[in-house]
């Protein structure tokens, strides 16, 4: 009798475990590969879905409005600044202004180039014949092949199941997020102008190029790790080989935003360092001259 229950089960959850696997997996093939629009048959490029660009043109028309704003302001700030570098003047401000136009009107076309290198990164790293043979994906061969009690091939199956259910629904948000980010992409562009709203801009810039090139590196740890599929010999550790890719791959955008944390806080220091010493070195020449 416990045989039988212990059948059921095991079937039950081979079957669940089976369903979770087709329908995501094809699912994260897509995503993981390519970044384009998905809501037609035909892919295409993202920026070309209409509710984006209508969005896009309707923040547009704000951006353009809010330049008036932008301006008066600086007119202001103009006045009644006093410090050693000006960040108010006409001269300062006006390329700024020249520039944050040019990217707000055109932000869609930079954004699917910067979509377009991506793909072309992604499409050179999983198509380069290596010597280890053609990429594919480690964690298949733990979901097709026996390996190991019954046991413990549903607790490293069930891992993977959620692991790709996981990876899914990151690059529904990845997909989601391109296209909130590339539709407020002009106020973002006139936040370029102010010194008080220039970290909004590098804010948005992080966030896009974050969200675009995590794919790459995804993708690149991806077929590095195919590469040593073969190589781990022993059937138990190949499907453990699987789940720990799968794991990577979820944690690489993790890395990836720390890692421009990182660096966000090194360049803060250093302007720091640099602002203490001309300041320093000015009363010091100050002190010289008295």
């Amino acid at each position: 009798m416990l045989e039988v229950f212990s059948g059921l089960v095991t079937g039950f959850f081979n079957n669940l475990i089976n369903d979770v696997r087709d329908s995501v997996a094809g699912m994260v093939e897509t995503y993981l590969l390519s970044t384009h629009d998905l809501s037609t048959l035909t892919p295409r490029p993202l920026t070309e879905e209409p509710a984006l660009q209508a969005m896009f043109h309707l923040t547009l028309a704000m951006a353009d409005l809010l330049l008036v704003l932008v301006f008066t302001w600086a007119f202001l700030r103009s006045q009644w600044e006093r410090s050693f570098r000006a960040h108010y003047t006409l001269k300062v401000i006006l390329p700024r202004a020249m520039a944050a136009i040019v990217m707000a009107h055109f932000a869609l076309l930079f954004g699917q180039m910067a979509i377009d290198l991506n793909n072309a990164m992604v499409h050179a790293v999983w198509t380069q014949p290596f010597p280890g043979g053609s990429p594919r994906f480690p964690w298949m061969f733990a979901m097709n092949s026996a390996f190991g009690q019954p046991l413990f091939q549903i607790v490293i199956r069930l891992a993977i199941a959620v692991m790709l259910v996981i990876v899914a629904l990151t690059y529904v948000v990845r997909f989601a997020l391109l296209a909130v980010l590339l539709g407020v992409a002009p106020l973002a562009a006139i936040c370029m102008i102010l010194p008080e709203t220039k970290r909004y801009a590098q804010s948005w810039l992080r966030v896009f190029l974050l969200t675009v090139f995590m794919q790459f590196g995804q993708v690149l740890v991806l077929r590095f790790a195919s590469l040593f599929a073969d190589q781990v010999g022993a059937r138990p550790v190949e499907a453990l080989y699987g789940v720990a890719v799968l794991y990577l791959l979820i944690k690489v955008p993790g890395l990836m935003n720390a890692s421009a944390h990182l660096e966000g806080k090194t360049e803060h220091l250093a302007e720091s360092i640099v602002k203490k010493g001309i300041k320093s070195a000015m009363g010091t020449a100050r002190a010289s001259h008295a």
